[in-house]
């Protein structure tokens, strides 16, 4: 149920962020302001992607992860 939860959450931030950057290109006639929302987005998905790698590599040394709650 965790993978489904974390699946959408990712999948519908991709499509919402397709979207407002297809629309920000699209009515902007600004390069500058083109450029610069590309590069938000750009680093957010980066430091999504970089979190989600460091997650998988802690999980695979985590010495607590076979103790039950």
């Amino acid at each position: 149920m965790n993978n489904t939860g974390i699946f959408l959450l990712i999948g519908g931030w991709i499509s919402l962020t397709s979207w407002g950057i297809f629309q920000g290109v699209i009515e902007s006639d600004s390069p500058v302001l083109t450029i610069s929302l590309a590069a938000v987005w750009l680093g957010i998905l980066i430091l999504l992607i970089r979190a989600l790698i460091q997650r998988r590599e802690e999980s695979k040394t985590d010495p607590y992860k076979d103790l039950e709650k």
